[in-house]
């Protein structure tokens, strides 16, 4: 299965704001990925391959991540969903299938309700819709602790909740992946990332959205639970919800096949 490069020719960057890459059948429909908070783009790459057989799929660099610019000023969920508009109008493909991981998805939970005429379809992958005031909290100290200590504050908790101590034990190549990425990461931009999470609330709205909706959350999540996933499946008029089994927040990282083989009979079903 073919890696998300972005030097590769054959992806081609379609705005120069944020960076992205294209790739698969021009024509079929659009596919856009999201990626989660302090990552960027190519930890797509076991599901970006697979897509790129049957649709026309885009992964892009969030503000501030990968190799996209940071945003000038303070940025909140209505931006970020902004964003998300531009890259879906200017690939001249849309209404896209929106396939968002944590803050992806919420990022496309808000596209959805904002300009729900650019979605065709989500795909919402372990990610909430709000907060009990505990989590919120919780959300809001990951920020403070980047801002006193820097990201190597919160790498090891992050790593501890984001996958399966089996996962871990199997896949040290991919942990060390994931750390070195977190270590790049810019700290303000992503303090300020978690405080913009901190602020998450759609689900009252959730019921505005009448897009069919794919929700799947590894079983054993601590960030965003199952109990969340059931909340936006609930919530949503026809969500279908899948459980992945064994997996934790990152379950495309953990269990790639399983992941795909929901997304793409989801996508191909549409």
């Amino acid at each position: 299965m073919p890696h998300v490069d972005p030097s590769s020719p054959t992806l081609a960057r379609t705005t120069p704001e944020l960076h992205q890459v294209r790739a698969g059948r021009r024509g079929a429909p659009l596919v856009v990925l999201i990626h989660a908070v302090a990552l960027d783009l190519t930890y797509w790459d076991r599901q970006f391959g697979a897509l790129a057989e049957s649709f026309d799929v885009i992964a892009y660099d969030l503000a501030g991540h990968g190799a996209s610019p940071a945003p000038g000023q303070p940025f909140g969920f209505d931006d970020a969903a902004e964003d998300l508009a531009r890259v879906i109008e200017a690939a001249g493909a849309g209404p896209a299938c929106v396939v968002g991981l944590s803050v992806g998805g919420m990022i496309a939970q808000t596209l959805a309700l904002a300009r729900p005429d650019l979605v065709r379809a989500l795909c919402l992958m372990d990610t909430v819709s709000t907060f009990a005031d505990a989590g919120r909290e919780a959300v809001r100290g990951r920020a403070a602790q980047v801002r006193a200590g820097g990201m190597e504050a919160i790498l090891a908790p992050t790593l501890e909740r984001w996958f399966t101590p089996g996962f871990a034990a199997r896949r040290p190549d991919v942990l060390d992946r994931v750390a070195k990425t977190l270590r790049a990461a810019d700290p303000d931009v992503h303090a300020a990332m978690w405080d913009m999470i901190s602020t998450l609330d759609v689900a009252p709205r959730l019921t505005e959205i009448d897009r069919p909706t794919l929700v799947m959350v590894g079983e054993k999540d601590p960030t965003t639970p199952v109990a969340a996933s059931e909340v936006i499946a609930r919530g949503i008029p026809g969500a279908r919800l899948e459980i992945i089994p064994d997996a934790s927040h990152m379950a495309p990282l953990e269990a790639p096949e399983e992941v795909n083989r929901h997304l793409l009979g989801f996508l191909n079903g549409l």
